[in-house]
């Protein structure tokens, strides 16, 4: 493989990604912009406040509260106190929407666990230490105001 080979492989898998994206956001009935905070409450780790998930999705603070109550209407998300900071409202995913989500993933990632299986346990962790620093590389690139 040549070294220019990885970058455009990474490219045709973040192309993937988007489409899958559409078609997700299809299938749990959500509008794109609504798949996508979803999707960013998904993976956070702590919950996100309404103006930090509107960042992440380019809205403004008002658009923001407009999609946490559009998506709490749904019952996709629910507001909850901030387990540190009390005056601090976070946004997370619904018990239900998150079973929702998993039973539409399933599918997919009984197939990238079978991909994954064909490899040792010694490449595995190579390919996900590989990946989460090339997440971190995206995340850089993209909160660098210079480019």
């Amino acid at each position: 493989m040549r070294n220019d080979d990885l970058p455009w492989a990474l490219h045709h898998v973040a192309v993937a990604a988007a489409e899958l994206d559409v078609v997700l956001g299809r299938r749990l009935r959500l509008s794109p912009g609504d798949y996508l905070a979803m999707k960013h409450l998904m993976t956070s780790e702590e919950g996100l406040g309404p103006v930090e998930l509107g960042a992440l999705v380019g809205l403004s603070s008002g658009a923001a509260t407009g999609l946490v109550d559009r998506l709490e209407r749904a019952g996709h998300v629910r507001r909850r106190r901030h387990r540190h900071d009390r005056r601090r409202l976070t946004v997370e995913p619904t018990e239900e929407a998150i079973e929702r989500t998993e039973n539409t993933l399933r599918p997919l990632d009984e197939r990238l666990r079978d991909v994954a299986a064909t490899y040792s346990d010694a490449e595995r962790a190579a390919i996900v230490r590989f990946l989460h620093e090339i997440a971190e590389v995206y995340r850089t690139f993209s909160s660098d105001k210079s480019t």
